[in-house]
């Protein structure tokens, strides 16, 4: 999914200022704001969308991240950590469950766009 068309599913907006509007509110960077056309990672939807929670939904953090341990590469990406663990341990995104009981985030992966809508409508407080 772009980065333009996730920003407007969760923005319920779909002109062009919801990139503006999303800059303003601290949701994305400037650099995603002149690269909407962008295709999302898994990683930059947990990031995008705990910002969203915690800014504009003014949904606290889960204090203790432990129980995400569980998947193996939560601390693959060390920037996405807390974003990746508070999406999982609040429900919002789930893991890839391998073989030997192997759980991953999978961050480096583009998001589909049936998972980023999914993850979306998972939103508490909307």
């Amino acid at each position: 999914m772009k980065l333009q068309r996730f920003i407007s599913l969760l923005m319920g907006n779909d002109g062009s200022d919801c990139i503006e509007e999303a800059h303003r509110l601290g949701i994305i960077d400037k650099y995603e704001s002149e690269h909407s056309e962008n295709t999302l990672l898994r990683k930059d939807v947990a990031r995008i969308l705990h910002l969203y929670m915690t800014k504009e939904l003014e949904i606290g953090d889960e204090a203790d991240i432990s129980p995400a341990s569980v998947l193996k590469d939560l601390y693959d990406c060390r920037v996405c950590v807390n974003h990746i663990a508070q999406v999982y341990l609040k429900g919002i995104m789930k893991a890839h469950a391998y073989p030997n009981g192997l759980l991953l985030f999978d961050s480096g992966l583009e998001i589909s766009d049936e998972e980023a809508k999914e993850a979306i409508n998972i939103l508490p407080n909307r």
